[in-house]
Formats: structure tokens, C-alpha cells, sequence
């Protein structure tokens, strides 16, 4: 066997283990310094911790959703209005397992990729991430690299990879582009919720370029439905965010010629003219301004290959941060991958970081909560 297919071998085994220590020991130091510090100085919300956080029943469940209605999916058209009664109330779930599922959504029939964790890591109500692939790509491509369904259902995450119309995202909000796809996610989370019991207090959303800026979109256009996203190598902002914003921490290369932290690189022809990235610095103070954070502190740097920048004095306990690779290109971040040609290699998952960011960002739970809700 080749030396490359021998490291690939051992990569692919070890992650199938699930073996914390497939990251390198020069990384390991990197990848924990980032999640502890994520989870001390960023993990904001509500203080609820991970496991507690994994017992809290979605608003309206009821004590005695117990009974299970195995749904294997399909093609189905959701209700034109929002879904009323949710599966934590019916008892439906949706079996363990990973499948395709259809919708659909304005007359347009469109796919995602569904992962649900197996019983013994379920909670009552589960966890929710959407994640959006980059430009040119489909669901399968992003599982590829980051792993997201393998390593976030091992965590209790119910995870969710929507196609792109033809590779690709409408985080514009232009006809020319495509369809609407802030209405696709929509429909995707209100089809879930009405065939299974999801947490709406912890509904998030992560994504590579394009997929970044799609996720960040959804994010402010679907009040009220995401609580934190975690940006990856994006480009843009939108022009408002209404609040509730949820909490943000972008994570992007020093050596991205794609979208640079400095703002610049190539414009891109119409239909996606207009998208040349914008300074990070200057993306990250209007979203803070939206959250209503302070002014960030000054550039912190954590290791040799890692600087974050964070917003502090925000409200709710949300927050507003940046994670700089050094020499990091346009790419999700992964101590295994192959990175281009000239680019350094991350020294941390994205995956893993994003997903403990996620873990500490619960929305704060109503002040009052329906009887039989569980908190």
C-alpha cells in the first residue's frame, strides 16, 4: 500500500473509532486551548452546560411524547404556514441513520442530506445544525472534508446538509441567482419539526464560503430560529440582522486569496456580482453592532498559528468573535486534510470547534414554560 493510502487509512480509522487522538500532538495543544476558551470566554448563552442542555424539552413538549413513529423520509410538500404542533407533542421521530431526504419548496423540488443520532445519545428534544457546503459543491462534498454528520451525531446533534440549486447558494437574494433559499431552510426546519422533537432553544447553522455566507443570511432572515453560526472563510455580511441576532464566531484563513481578512480579491461575474469580500474587521463590527456588543478588545493570539478577536458586553449572554488560522487558505480547517498547495496546515478541526461553540449557546429559556415542559 502506498504511503499516502496508509495515512488516509489510519485518518479514516481513527476518526470511525472516534479516538480523540487522531489530532496530532502538536495540534491536540491548539485544538483544546480553543475549545476550553470557547467554552470559558465565549460559551455565553444561558450557562446551561452541554448534558443539561441536551435534557431541556423543547417549548410545548409534553411529559408523555413517548410513543415513536419511525419516518424514513421521502418527498413531501411542507405546509405554507409555519408548523403548529411539533413532534415532541405527537411522540414522532425519525429513525437513527443517515438518508436523503426531499421537499418541496415553491414548486422547486429540492434535497438534504439528514443524519440523526442513534438512541443512546438522544435526548427528549435534540440539537439541530444546518450546514451549507461551498460554491460548486453538493452535501456529499462538505461531509467529506469536515465530517460534520459523522462527528455531530456522536455528540447528539441532529445534523442537516442541504443541496445547493446547482452547487450553489442564493445568499444574495437574487431571482437571477436561483431559488429562495432562505425559504428552503425554512421548510426544512418546519418539515423536522412537525416529524420529529427538536430543541428550538438549540437550532444552529455552519458553512465553507459561499455555504458560510448562506448560513449567516439564514441566520438574520429566519428570526428567532438560530441561536449561534459559525461562519467558515466567508465573504459577506447582510445589510441588517433583526434581533434576536445570534451569537457569531467566524473562523477564516490569514492566506485566503478568495476572501482575504483584509477584504479585496476577485469580483465575480454577474449573477454573484458585488460579493468581492468585504474587510472581516469591518463585516464583524456591523454584526456586533446588530448583536449590541461592545467594541472588540484587541487581537489575542492563543498559539504560533491561532489569533482570535472577540466583542465583548453583549446582551443575553450572546457574543460576537473571530478565529484567525495563520496561513490558513480557503478551506475548512482539519489537521487531517490536504491542503492547497502553499497553505498551512490547520492545526485544529473546525468541525470540533463549532460544534463546542454550539454546545455552550443554548437560547435562554422562556421565563415561564407550558405545563409538562421539562427544564
Amino acid at each position: 500500500m502506498p504511503p499516502g493510502d496508509r495515512r488516509s487509512s489510519r485518518r479514516a480509522a481513527s476518526r470511525r473509532r472516534g479516538n480523540p487522538v487522531w489530532v496530532p500532538v502538536t495540534a491536540a495543544a491548539g485544538a483544546i486551548m480553543i475549545i476550553i476558551g470557547l467554552i470559558m470566554y465565549l460559551g455565553g448563552g444561558d450557562g446551561t452546560s452541554a448534558t443539561s442542555a441536551a435534557r431541556t424539552a423543547a417549548a410545548g413538549a409534553t411529559a408523555s411524547a413517548a410513543a415513536s413513529h419511525g419516518d424514513s423520509g421521502g418527498s413531501r410538500a411542507p405546509s405554507p404556514s409555519p408548523v403548529l404542533v411539533s413532534g415532541c407533542m405527537t411522540g414522532k421521530s425519525i429513525a437513527a441513520g443517515s438518508s436523503q431526504q426531499s421537499l418541496t419548496v415553491a414548486g422547486v423540488a429540492r434535497t438534504y442530506q439528514l443524519a440523526v443520532p442513534a438512541p443512546d445519545t438522544r435526548a427528549k428534544a435534540l440539537p439541530l445544525v444546518v450546514g451549507f457546503h461551498a460554491f460548486g459543491e453538493n452535501a456529499s462534498a462538505l461531509e467529506r472534508y469536515a465530517h460534520l454528520a459523522e462527528i455531530g451525531t456522536k455528540s447528539g446533534f441532529v445534523i442537516v446538509v442541504p443541496d445547493g440549486a446547482n452547487g450553489r447558494w442564493n445568499f444574495m437574494r437574487r431571482v437571477a441567482i436561483g431559488p429562495d433559499d432562505v425559504a428552503f431552510v425554512s421548510a426544512i426546519v418546519n418539515d423536522l419539526t412537525a416529524r420529529m422533537c427538536l430543541d428550538p432553544r438549540r437550532m444552529f447553522a455552519t458553512g465553507l464560503g459561499d455555504g458560510a455566507d448562506m448560513a449567516v443570511t439564514a441566520a438574520c432572515a429566519l428570526t428567532g430560529t438560530f441561536t449561534a453560526v459559525v461562519p467558515v472563510a466567508s465573504a459577506v455580511m447582510p445589510a441588517s440582522c433583526p434581533a434576536p441576532a445570534p451569537s457569531l464566531f467566524a473562523i477564516s484563513g490569514t492566506s485566503d486569496p478568495v476572501t482575504p481578512l483584509e477584504g479585496g480579491g476577485t469580483d465575480r461575474p454577474a449573477p454573484f456580482d458585488g460579493t468581492q469580500a468585504q474587510p472581516m474587521r469591518v463585516r464583524l463590527d456591523r454584526y456586533a453592532g446588530f448583536v449590541g456588543c461592545s467594541p472588540a478588545n484587541s487581537w489575542v493570539r492563543d498559539t504560533s498559528s491561532i489569533q482570535r478577536l472577540v466583542y465583548t458586553a453583549c446582551p443575553n449572554g450572546r457574543d460576537v468573535g473571530l478565529l484567525a488560522v495563520q496561513g490558513g487558505g480557503h478551506s475548512w480547517p482539519d489537521p487531517d486534510a490536504d491542503p492547497p498547495k502553499g497553505v498551512q496546515r490547520a492545526q485544529f478541526s473546525a468541525t470540533r470547534v463549532a460544534l463546542a461553540y454550539f454546545q455552550g449557546h443554548a437560547a435562554p429559556a422562556p421565563a415561564t414554560q407550558p405545563p409538562g415542559a421539562t427544564g
